[in-house]
């Protein structure tokens, strides 16, 4: 596992480290998203921009993050209605599992992921997805990487999670 360097980056590559395999395996900690087949793989390794808007902890055991992307192409009509306009980025086990069907999905991964405060803007990669349980929207789950350049995350005063 490669820990990405220099000032005000906040995350580190997943489990392997590496983009989707050439069979489109998607990116990131897959093996350990509980349903996998509720996620619909636009593409399997994609990175993107935004700014993160807000942060609500799930008993998934994820963190559910709304992102205002740079790219406003990447939301659909169901991140409009119900994710304010919004592409939503999982990171996935953060959190105790209080979610039954879920707990076995994240038994024995340990996330190395350090999410910055809400404001931040942030570089993210992992699965681009529609979430067929969730109306279709979009999002980038599970989260393989985040980073962010930005000055107030550069000083040990921004703490992230």
């Amino acid at each position: 596992m490669a820990v990405l360097a220099g000032a005000g980056v906040w995350g580190v590559r997943g489990h392997s480290g590496q983009p989707a395999t050439p069979t489109g395996q998607p990116c990131g900690p897959w093996a350990h998203v509980y349903h996998p087949q509720r996620l619909k793989v636009i593409d399997p390794c994609k990175t993107i921009t935004g700014t993160i808007a807000a942060i609500k902890r799930e008993a998934d055991g994820d963190f559910h993050i709304r992102l205002t992307t740079d790219d406003p192409a990447l939301v659909n009509q169901a991140n409009i209605d119900h994710q304010h306009g919004d592409l939503v980025i999982e990171p996935i086990c953060e959190n105790p599992v209080t979610q039954a069907d879920a707990i076995l999905a994240c038994e024995g991964y340990l996330s190395v992921l350090r999410i910055p405060p809400v404001g931040t803007h942030v570089t993210v990669t992992g699965p681009f997805v529609e979430d067929k349980q969730h109306f279709n929207w979009r999002e980038i789950h599970p989260i393989e990487s985040v980073t962010s350049s930005d000055a107030k995350c550069a000083s040990a005063s921004c703490a992230g999670r």
